[in-house]
């Protein structure tokens, strides 16, 4: 049965009970062996592939879309659902006060190597997002230190690392 995997409140001064705004996302993790797929960033820290689905799209086909924009793998099995994790920060929208992002996150299976170019968005593009192969331990010790560092801190740092915690 999937477990919820963490609820974050970026900004504690929002009232969750304003007028919000509501994203759903879904992450992949995806093992093989002990390397797990991830992107890394200019600043050293890791993310899962993945990102916000689409109106009329399945959570699978967005994670599929995802991984193919994000680490050029076209090929990918989406399996079960590990979990999901809850955001609250601050809408960019005047007309909105809490944007409010539910990330699913699948257990995800390839043999294939990232064949296509990378189809990045330019927030993307700008932290030089990159598919690698590292360990969980790896990543967790990376994305301590960056949260450490306070430099370049971004807002799924905190999330990605809770949940990295849980893999470990």
């Amino acid at each position: 049965m999937p477990m919820h995997l963490g609820t974050f409140t970026h900004d504690h001064s929002l009232d969750l009970t304003g007028p919000t705004i509501e994203r759903t996302a879904v992450r992949g993790v995806l093992f093989r062996g002990d390397q797990l797929l991830l992107l890394s960033s200019r600043h050293g820290d890791y993310k899962f592939p993945g990102g916000g689905v689409e109106p009329a799209e399945t959570l699978q086909a967005a994670l599929h879309r995802e991984f193919a924009e994000e680490c050029g793998l076209p090929d990918v099995t989406v399996g079960k659902l590990l979990g999901d994790t809850v955001e609250y920060m601050r809408a960019a929208q005047a007309e909105y006060e809490v944007f409010k992002m539910t990330s699913h996150y699948f257990t995800c299976a390839s043999q294939a190597t990232p064949t296509e170019p990378q189809q990045l968005e330019d927030y993307e593009a700008e932290l030089e997002l990159r598919p690698c192969w590292v360990t969980v331990e790896d990543a967790l010790q990376a994305n301590r230190a960056v949260l450490a560092s306070g430099v370049g801190v971004m807002r799924w740092l905190v999330r990605e690392t809770e949940v990295l915690e849980l893999l470990s």
